[in-house]
């Protein structure tokens, strides 16, 4: 069962795809060069964890928070997400 609804972006090309990479391997997380996949950050010692499908055709993000602390809640997390797609030129959607 997954811990928040799932948030959508778009224009996620595949610049867009490696700037997430590249902006996730700078904060210490790596994301998978699938079109699917998991993957787990650690932010102020809590474990977080995400799936997610990316849909180059149409250019479209799925993301899903799976795991995350009870104190922890969807909107701060969406709210990190959100401004690392927008940083990396995808945008909520």
């Amino acid at each position: 069962m997954a811990a928040c609804n799932t948030w959508s972006y778009k224009g996620v090309t595949a610049t867009v795809f490696r700037a997430l990479q590249n902006a996730g391997k700078k904060q210490g997380f790596l994301i998978p060069s699938a079109a699917t996949g998991k993957f787990a950050i650690t932010v102020a010692g809590m474990n977080v964890g995400f799936q997610y499908a990316w849909d180059q055709g149409s250019s479209t993000l799925l993301l899903q928070c799976v795991t995350k602390p009870m104190l922890l809640g969807c909107g701060t997390i969406k709210s990190f997400a959100d401004k690392i797609v927008a940083e990396s030129g995808g945008q909520p959607g």
